[in-house]
Formats: structure tokens, sequence, C-alpha cells
């Protein structure tokens, strides 16, 4: 496998934390009747999106295996892969599991407690979104050296 690949992989990574995220559910919010309508538009996508990036990340930990990555790389993979975990496999079901019980947050008085936890599940999902979109800025940015890469092909 070529250092292009890895790259590559890395830079797919950023593209599916930064597009659906920054881009994709902003508009959605902006356009679509109902924020229930774009919320469950923008959670579909956040789940393909999160699995796609844990195997990318899961690939591009296979090809380090056994070459010299460096330290800093294995902390920014490692800290992609939980955030990206915890938002899929954590803090998604639990806010699914909260829409679910309390129907359409559109029809909820803005001062429900309920949509005051979802608000602050949101943002704690929110936080980790930003904070693994740096990582992987970090992570592509340092991409791969290729007089190392070179030596283990």
């Amino acid at each position: 496998m070529r250092a292009g690949t890895i790259r590559l992989a890395q830079a797919l990574v950023l593209a599916l934390l930064v597009v659906p995220g920054y881009v994709v559910a902003p508009v959605l919010f902006a356009n679509l009747d109902t924020s229930a309508q774009a919320g469950q538009l923008a959670g579909m996508i956040f789940h393909v999106s999160n699995r796609a990036i844990l195997l990318l990340l899961l690939a591009v930990a296979l090809f380090w295996r056994g070459r010299e990555a460096g330290r800093w790389r294995w902390m920014l993979l490692a800290g992609l892969l939980l955030l990206c975990g915890i938002n899929e496999f954590v803090l998604a079901p639990h806010m699914q599991a909260m829409k679910d019980a309390m129907g359409p947050i559109d029809a909820l008085p803005g001062d429900a407690p309920q949509r005051a936890a979802f608000a602050m599940w949101h943002g704690i999902s929110a936080i980790l979104h930003v904070v693994a979109s740096l990582l992987a800025v970090f992570l592509t940015a340092l991409g791969w050296h290729e007089r190392r890469d070179a030596c283990h092909t």
C-alpha cells in the first residue's frame, strides 16, 4: 500500500466530518419545513458518515501496524476513533431514544425539560464533532513521511 492511499483515507475522514457537519446539516435546517425533518435527515447522514469514518480509521490503523507511524499520529488516530465511536454508538442512540420518547421536537413548548435535555446532549455531540474535526485536520496535515513509508513498502 502506498503513502498516497493513507493520505487519501485521512483526507476522506476529514471530509466526512466537515461536509455533513458544517455544510449539509446547516443547509437542511435552513431549508426544511421543520427541525424534526432536518434532524432526522441529518441523523441519517451522520450515521453513514460516522460508520465510514470508523472503517477508514481502522484501515489507517491496519496500514500503520508494524510501521513507525509516530506517537502523535497514533494519539490523533485513537482520539478520532474514540470521539467518532462515542458519537455513533453512545450519543446518537441515546438522542434517538429521547426523540422517540418525546415525539417531534417542534411540537414541544420552548421551555419543555425534554427539549433542554435534548439540547444538552446535542451540544455534547457537537463539541465532540468539533474536536474530532480538529484532530482530523491535524492528522491530515501531518501526512505520512515518504522516506519512512518507502522503507516499509
